[in-house]
């Protein structure tokens, strides 16, 4: 028998770091969390245990902290972009850099209807999301967003749905919708303002979730994505994620009470996972 490398790859993730500006008495303040992942000549070091071309994993994490320190981060996107070339500028046994950022977001206090100059209040589990990948021929890019959760109370229902001898959900018109959305995009023009863009997505899916009734996860999915295909003309495609977080009707009878689809329990798993990939065409 014999054996081969047939692929590998390393790098350093959970790099975390928060970068202050500070003008006069307004500070600005970005949170992120990097992962660097590259590929490239180092099959010495997993076959010989030569580490002559491997690139310590600290100084991947220092590099970090350089870029924001030299180029500060105007938004995650160009931040990924510049740490992903500079890796790639910097090592010619490099053949490829994968770099993904997330921002934990930061919200500004807003006291008495004035924005504090250096207070600010956490955004939960929404996080912004980018990925950079730099070849020698290429950079490619993605935007996104992960953790926005949302729930509303009614506007959606379920029902129609295929049975067999297993099945034993109720069908309803009228049921808690609550999920958390993941989505992200490809980017072309790699110098454009995706922040702007992102907050249009956002605002987009969340019009549809509050507005639109449900008749499906599947169905709200993709009213989200032709919303924002249709406004978002720098956008050719969206990959959306909604699992479906229960709420179940918490059964009272046993301690002699009546439900009036009020009492219910949340629950963590199982739980169903709708996903999908809409694209815009032309023709």
């Amino acid at each position: 028998m014999k054996i081969y490398l047939s692929d590998q790859s390393y790098g350093k993730s959970q790099v975390r770091l928060t970068r202050v500006d500070r003008d006069d008495a307004r500070h600005n303040l970005v949170q992120l969390t990097a992962q660097i992942l590259l590929e490239g000549d180092f099959d010495n070091a997993y076959v010989e245990g030569d580490n002559s071309n491997v690139i310590p994993t600290d100084t991947m994490k220092n590099t970090v902290y350089a870029i924001a320190k030299a180029h500060g981060v105007k938004d995650i996107e160009s931040f990924a972009q510049t740490l992903a070339q500079r890796f790639i500028d910097r090592f010619d046994h490099l053949e490829k850099v994968d770099v993904r950022v997330r921002q934990q977001l930061w919200h500004r206090f807003d006291l008495d209807g004035e924005d504090h100059g250096h207070a600010f209040l956490g955004g939960g589990s929404e996080e912004n999301t980018c990925h950079a990948t730099a070849s020698r021929e290429a950079m490619t890019l993605n935007s996104g967003i992960t953790g926005l959760q949302v729930l509303k109370t009614t506007e959606s229902g379920f029902s129609g749905f295929l049975r067999d001898e297993f099945t034993s959900l109720e069908e309803t018109d009228d049921r808690i919708f609550a999920t958390t959305i993941t989505a992200h995009w490809p980017c072309q023009d790699h110098q454009h303002d995706w922040t702007t863009t992102r907050q249009t997505v956002r605002d987009l899916m969340l019009d549809v979730f509050a507005h639109n009734y449900s008749p499906s996860v599947q169905k709200t999915l993709h009213e989200m994505a032709d919303s924002v295909l249709s406004a978002c003309r720098e956008i050719d495609e969206i990959s959306i994620k909604m699992p479906n977080q229960h709420h179940l009707l918490a059964d009272l009878e046993p301690i002699n009470l009546e439900n009036d689809n009020e009492v219910f329990v949340p629950t963590n798993e199982p739980f169903g996972v709708i996903s999908a990939t809409i694209r815009r065409s032309e023709t």
